[in-house]
């Protein structure tokens, strides 16, 4: 997909990640690309496009564990990764996702611009 048609900035994001799908649970120790809308997952694995799956980011901290958890559809698989949109996240959640993209992404301003414009949409 080019770059013009996606709405959202990806970044490259190195925490464990788990997807369960079918009662299945899947993991890796990266994500290839993290969006506020979705991510791409080297997992790979018996999957099918359409399949509703849910996604847990783990967030560590000094004080506490975090996750970022969200509920989604597998929109493409490969078979060595699978491109996930996220379709319901919770208010916390999102919050977290919002300020990992921010600050991973080189043009942070960039960011903050396109949550805007989504959200002003909404």
């Amino acid at each position: 997909m080019s770059q013009e048609k996606r709405r959202f900035t990806r970044v490259p994001f190195k925490v464990h990640v788990q997807l369960t799908a079918d009662d299945f649970l899947y993991s890796s120790e990266e994500i290839s690309n993290l969006s506020v809308g979705g991510c791409l997952l080297p997992i790979t694995g018996d999957l099918e496009e359409g399949t509703q799956c849910h996604v847990r980011i783990m967030l560590s901290g000094t004080s506490s564990e975090l996750s970022i958890e969200a509920d989604g559809k597998m929109v493409r698989c490969t078979p060595d990764a699978v491109a996930v949109e996220f379709v319901r996240i919770d208010p916390d959640s999102l919050f977290h996702l919002q300020n990992v993209v921010r600050y991973n992404s080189p043009d942070p301003d960039a960011v903050e611009a396109e949550l805007r414009k989504h959200l002003n949409r909404a």
